[in-house]
């Protein structure tokens, strides 16, 4: 369960922050490997969700590949209601599985929880897989312009804070503080030192560096930002399944 919530939290990453790139400055071809990663993401979220012998979350999963075959048939009519119609149903697609999965996975309280949960998830995962992504991506399209890179790093620190907004709201209304910083203090602390403080202080050098277009170390830098980050959400899904709360 929390394999298959992984996937699908960075599969919906992937996809609903492309607006932020835009397709007229990475060229269609970006766009299109985006959905072939999101889909294959997708897929394996599915499979892992049908082994747990949860057939319903892997049906939403499935749908989400579907949609994603769609969009990429389509992509090639981007003014068109047929494009314009299929990728917001994909986005809402994703939402809706992103959202189940991490009930599923976290059981909370209350669906508001699981809906806070996902959307930080999502956010932060995406945003920073995206931006590495794109880094590599100026190596193949000469002379784009740096405007995206910008938007998804300051994307990476919104999204951050709002994680660390959720995981401190959940520590105080679930008042489980004590019980995750002490009982399973080694796994909390590295959660909180990888996962949200890592990418807070990594991001004045990312910044820096995109500010003077020097893709190459940008990229460099948010390498080492993707595992802070992966090494965070893993940790913090499997506390937050532990109690119950999305931390």
């Amino acid at each position: 369960m929390l394999l298959a919530l992984f996937l699908i939290d960075l599969a919906a990453g992937f996809v609903l922050f492309l607006p932020l790139v835009g397709r007229r400055n990475a060229g269609v071809k970006f766009y299109r490997l985006i959905f072939v990663i999101g889909a294959t993401l997708a897929l394996l979220a599915a499979a892992a969700h049908f082994l747990a012998h949860r057939r319903d979350l892997a049906a939403y999963d499935a749908i989400v590949v579907a949609l994603t075959v769609v969009v990429f048939l389509v992509l090639r009519y981007p003014k068109r209601l047929i494009f314009r119609g299929s990728v917001t149903l994909l986005g809402a697609a994703y939402l809706f599985a992103a959202v189940a999965g991490y009930d599923a996975a976290v059981r909370p309280s209350s669906v508001i929880w699981s809906i806070a949960g996902a959307l930080a998830s999502i956010g932060i995962l995406g945003s920073v897989n995206l931006a590495m992504t794109l880094g590599h991506w100026y190596l193949v399209v000469r002379g784009m312009s740096i405007d995206p890179l910008k938007r998804l790093s300051m994307a990476t620190l919104y999204a951050t804070l709002a994680k660390v907004a959720v995981v401190v709201a959940a520590l105080i209304a679930g008042g489980v503080f004590r019980e995750v910083a002490i009982r399973q203090g080694i796994f909390f602390w590295m959660r909180a030192g990888w996962g949200l403080a890592g990418p807070l202080l990594l991001f004045p050098m990312v910044w820096g560096t995109v500010k003077i277009r020097s893709t190459m170390a940008a990229t460099g830098i948010l390498y080492v930002d993707v595992v802070a980050v992966v090494i965070g959400e893993v940790l913090g899904a499997w506390l937050s399944s532990m109690m119950h709360w999305p931390l």
